[in-house]
């Protein structure tokens, strides 16, 4: 994928931070926990999206050229820089930045989270925003070692994802995430752009019962890795099987990921190197700030923030690719 921070024509970035700025450290920063519109505003995501006709040009046999218009499908928009966004079929329904918005408050009710973050990427075809819920998960071991419970919601203009909805707490020690689905409650939900989608979200108070339940069982997920104690042999054979032989010509690069990862087992921040706690915080660690990604030309010239391209592919990768795919990976291995 090749979604980046949406930057605006004045310079300043789509996206706002609560407390701590973003590892990205694009964007505003707010020095309080957020209202939805204190978000909105900092994040600039008042803007709202059109549909207009898709046009094409035809050539009649006198030589004459006309525009038709294409039937049953429509370009979605910017309204306020006219920026196309993608174009979709008639059965797909705009949801707007204020319903999106509107829908999490009402999901929350009053005083029960508080607006985090906030942004688009990729000019604006992709809408992110992110709460943080009452209540902290802390080790029995370390009490200070403790879980942000947070709910991260996204919605695209372009067609390419519907509203969704996805449980990522995240560690405060060293700001790792977890997006794994665990026990029988799943980790995200979905609202597709279709007629009557407002509807499902009249159902949003059950989304907040999903959230709760998921971070219970992310409770006893980690009392579960934090009392397993492993050795540094154990650690070495994990880093392996997480990492496995790769052909000769991308071994050298297989190896320097199961060192780093090894290395930060007990050396990564909150890190002691005794459990398989601190192993798997050893590789979202790993995903979230030290791993590198090709930066090919396709990417640099996508980029709408050269200077930060390698942050955010990293960002890209742990939160939909392949970094999310390593962390349930760890997991699995690590409760098996």
């Amino acid at each position: 994928m090749a979604h980046n921070l949406t930057k605006r024509a004045d310079g300043s970035y789509e996206f706002v931070s609560a407390v701590t700025k973003g590892w990205h450290d694009l964007g505003q920063l707010s020095d309080k926990k957020m209202t939805s519109a204190e978000a909105m505003t900092m994040a600039q995501l008042a803007w709202k999206v059109e549909q207009v006709d898709v046009l094409h040009q035809v050539t009649a046999e006198d030589g004459e050229t006309e525009l038709h218009s294409i039937p049953d499908h429509y370009l979605v928009r910017r309204e306020d820089n006219k920026r196309a966004l993608g174009v979709m079929s008639s059965k797909y329904q705009m949801i707007q930045n204020t319903e999106m918005f509107g829908f999490v408050d009402k999901m929350i009710g009053s005083g029960q989270a508080v607006w985090d973050t906030a942004g688009s990427l990729a000019g604006g075809r992709v809408v992110f925003m992110q709460i943080e819920l009452e209540g902290r998960l802390f080790l029995k071991s370390n009490p200070q070692d403790q879980t942000i419970k947070r709910v991260l919601f996204f919605n695209s203009h372009d067609g390419s994802k519907a509203l969704t909805g996805m449980i990522t707490p995240v560690r405060v020690v060293c700001q790792n995430t977890l997006n794994a689905a665990l026990g029988s409650h799943s980790n995200s939900f979905k609202i597709k752009h279709t007629k009557n989608y407002d509807r499902k979200m009249d159902h949003a108070a059950k989304i907040l019962g999903l959230a709760n339940a998921y971070f219970d069982d992310l409770q006893t997920v980690m009392d579960t890795l934090d009392s397993k104690r492993v050795d540094l042999s154990y650690a070495r054979g994990f880093v392996d099987a997480l990492f496995p032989s790769a052909k000769e010509e991308i071994a050298k690069r297989t190896e320097s990921r199961r060192d780093e990862v090894f290395s930060l087992f007990s050396g990564g921040m909150g890190n002691n190197g005794e459990t398989a706690w601190d192993l798997y915080n050893a590789v979202t660690e790993y995903v979230d700030h030290h791993s590198a990604g090709r930066m090919t030309a396709t990417r640099l010239d996508k980029s709408e923030a050269l200077a930060n391209v390698e942050q955010e592919a990293r960002f890209e990768r742990a939160i939909f690719g392949s970094g999310a795919v390593l962390k349930q990976k760890a997991l699995d291995l690590l409760l098996n």
